[in-house]
């Protein structure tokens, strides 16, 4: 099956079904993501289901009820937050606070009194005393994005946090005792950052007890239409499709600002466009002319196969099968007459 042909056989669905996860368009849309990926709050499962993507939700559910600082490693944009947000909704900590730091954006003298406060006059301009983020997240999780990018003395200060869970404001004499969970994120090898004396190494080992790998859009090509499918959703585009050209340059772009690009490339696409449907020239990118969609995936196969995922996951139930597929209970009855699922 061609790329046009397997786009457009998944068009015509829309007249027999309510959802198929490449379908962007009418009744189709509702199959909607379980969480926000730009900010991943009320996460209940990260849209995908790829091999990949699933290798990570079970690493996030293993680690979750678990008090092990975690270090997700992935390149920009895919997701490291949302999964981040998984494992504090699924931990015992899920009531606490979540408290989310991106060290590459604060400069040195910054980051230290977000991260641990400061008393009053430990600086010009410092009138009053002042939490940091570390006491903020007591009880909860606290996120620190961009990790490698954490200044030296920083690093020294905060190794103390991990091995002794306390530590001093700016200006402070008295230690300050803290219950938090530690969940760190990279885009960058932590192995390499300590090769290069950027990172302190006895730093590495307490932060990277438990490691995620997140992997680039490019190496779950399966969820890339799905992933689209709720973006429209999410943007208010519930009634605009992607036309099989739009699809087809979806699956063959490299996206190398992974999922982040992806939402951003549909938000402009349908500020662009002037119709009902999106076509690939409001995309603005360049496909890979030597990656046919159908070594990519086989769109029928992927709906057969969230099908059978959903059903396991659910151990048979229906209707938690249908409300994981977000469908209702008799269309999921046809979805597995049509492939022959229906003794599972």
């Amino acid at each position: 099956m061609n790329a046009t042909h397997a786009a457009t056989d998944l068009l015509d669905r829309q007249h027999h079904t309510a959802w198929a996860p490449a379908m962007v368009s009418g009744q189709a849309i509702n199959r909607r993501p379980t969480s926000s990926i730009v900010d991943g709050r009320h996460v209940d499962a990260p849209v995908g289901t790829s091999p990949a993507w699933r290798e990570v939700i079970t690493r996030a559910t293993q680690v979750a009820a678990t008090e092990a600082t975690t270090c997700l490693q992935g390149e920009s944009g895919t997701g490291k937050e949302v999964i981040a947000r998984f494992i504090h909704e699924r931990s015992p900590r899920s009531r606490g606070p979540f408290i989310a730091i991106n060290c590459a954006a604060l400069p040195e003298q910054l980051l230290e009194s977000e991260l641990f406060g400061f008393e009053r006059g430990a600086f010009t301009g410092a009138q009053q005393s002042k939490p940091g983020q570390i006491e903020l997240a007591a009880g909860g999780v606290l996120f620190l994005d961009e990790v490698t990018e954490m200044a030296p003395a920083a690093q020294a200060k905060f190794l103390r946090v991990l091995q002794e869970r306390e530590f001093l404001r700016l200006g402070g004499t008295r230690p300050v005792r803290v219950n938090v969970r530690v969940i760190a994120a990279t885009n960058r090898h932590l192995d390499d950052a300590v090769a290069d004396g950027a990172f302190r190494e006895d730093l590495y080992y307490r932060l990277n007890v438990f490691d995620i790998r997140l992997p680039p859009l490019r190496e779950r090509r399966d969820d890339i239409l799905l992933l689209a499918a709720g973006f429209l959703r999410e943007l208010g585009g519930d009634r605009t499709e992607l036309t099989p050209q739009a699809m087809d340059a979806l699956c063959r772009y490299d996206w190398p600002g992974n999922v982040r690009e992806l939402r951003n490339v549909l938000e402009r696409a349908l500020i662009i466009c002037d119709g009902p449907a999106i076509d690939a020239e409001h995309l603005c990118l360049r496909a890979r002319k030597d990656v046919p969609l159908s070594s990519i995936t086989d769109l029928g196969a992927l709906e057969k196969k969230a099908i059978e995922r959903a059903m396991k996951d659910s151990d048979g139930n229906k209707v938690r099968a249908a409300k994981q597929l977000g469908i209702s209970r008799m269309q999921l009855y046809g979805r597995l007459q049509k492939f022959g699922l229906e003794n599972m």
